[in-house]
């Protein structure tokens, strides 16, 4: 399990609880909260001094994005990364944003994404800096940026759902092997084919680029189980 970096603080005195929900799940990405941490009400109120009704909105909702699971004492604590919920995320998300993506270009034909590009160039800068919390979001922010031109109402809210643990997997991913440079290059590509309007082209990257992310983490998390059993 990973150490905490830093204790948690809001920049402001808030009560809303979206905006507590943000700086627990920033939390939780960098690791300030590593996995398996308990989160207690009276301790994170004390933390950012706020009372325990925005706390309490906030766990909930990140429970509903799936970054903190109830433990068997009816209290929260941050879900641990494992196999399984790589799995699931990854085919949830290859069976649904490819089609999303496919029907995004055909929908645009072949014309510049200048939001999409921006984020390609934001992205970049965090990687310089070593922002991994942060360029787990970006990279979020970019891949919505794309199949949100689909215009299906039904398959975005599907996908806006796996936001959070997609992100949670990927900054969890490159602590362990860090693969965002070649993610990318990859996410340029992709960027090509849409803009390109070749909505077959976007879509077969897209699964490639799906399925070579959990496959390096896959493999990072059973290298881990390997050793943590030979030193056992």
């Amino acid at each position: 399990m990973d150490s905490p970096a830093a204790p948690l603080s809001l920049e402001q005195a808030v009560s809303r609880g979206d905006r507590v929900r943000d700086v627990i799940q920033a939390a939780i990405l960098d690791a300030r909260l590593p996995q398996g941490s308990p989160l207690v009400e009276r301790e994170l109120s004390a933390m950012l001094g706020v009372s325990k009704t925005p706390i309490r909105e906030a766990l909930k909702q990140l429970q509903s994005s799936g970054l903190v699971v109830a433990t068997a004492y009816q209290g929260m604590r941050v879900r641990v990364l494992d196999a399984a919920i790589v799995r699931d995320v990854t085919d949830a998300r290859i069976a649904v944003e490819p089609e999303a993506l496919r029907l995004a270009v055909t929908a645009r034909g072949a014309a510049p994404h200048e939001g999409a590009r921006r984020l390609l160039e934001e992205t970049e800068a965090l990687i310089q800096a070593g922002e991994v919390a942060q360029l787990g979001l970006k990279n979020r922010e970019f891949h919505r940026a794309l199949y949100t031109e689909c215009g299906n109402g039904l398959l975005i809210d599907f996908l806006d759902k796996l936001q959070a643990l997609s992100t949670f997997i990927a900054t969890a991913g490159w602590r362990a092997h860090a693969t965002y440079a070649s993610e990318a290059a990859e996410h340029q590509s992709l960027l090509e084919r849409f803009e390109a309007g070749d909505p077959e082209g976007a879509q077969r990257l897209l699964r490639d680029h799906i399925t070579a992310s959990a496959t390096a983490l896959l493999s990072a998390l059973a290298e881990a189980t390997d050793e943590a059993g030979t030193t056992t």
